[in-house]
């Protein structure tokens, strides 16, 4: 007698599993930003509630020290401040009493455009 596989059926039935959903990726200024329920996802929850605190964005030294007081990385706390930051179109790290400048505004004025060259002026050996 041979014996039948238990698992066959088994692999025939998960090949008829739906496609997972597509994940919605939020993309702003060049950054995406990272999902809920990860470490950085959790930097960035941070800097949203202090901020709608504050009623202003928050400061880099308060969320260092939300982060730190959670458990996670200094490190990683400081380079997802300054995406959340980037991606909020904020540049610059604002002073108390100083709102942060948006980043439209970090372009450096155009330099003058260059004078057009004089016309030459007129020589003794033709006369004009």
């Amino acid at each position: 007698m041979a014996k039948k596989n238990a698992t066959a059926p088994a692999a025939a039935e998960g090949a008829a599993e739906a496609p997972a959903a597509a994940v919605v990726k939020i993309q702003q200024n060049g950054v995406t930003r990272p999902k809920d329920g990860t470490t950085t996802g959790r930097v960035w929850a941070i800097s949203d509630e202090i901020s709608a605190k504050k009623g202003e964005p928050a400061d880099r030294k308060t969320v260092i020290e939300q982060v730190v007081a959670e458990g996670i990385n200094a490190s990683t706390g400081a380079t997802q401040y300054g995406k959340w930051r980037k991606f909020h179109g904020l540049v610059g790290e604002a002073s108390p009493g100083r709102a942060a400048k948006p980043a439209a505004d970090a372009t450096p004025p155009a330099p003058p455009a260059p004078e057009a060259p004089a016309a030459p002026a007129a020589t003794e050996e033709t006369g004009e």
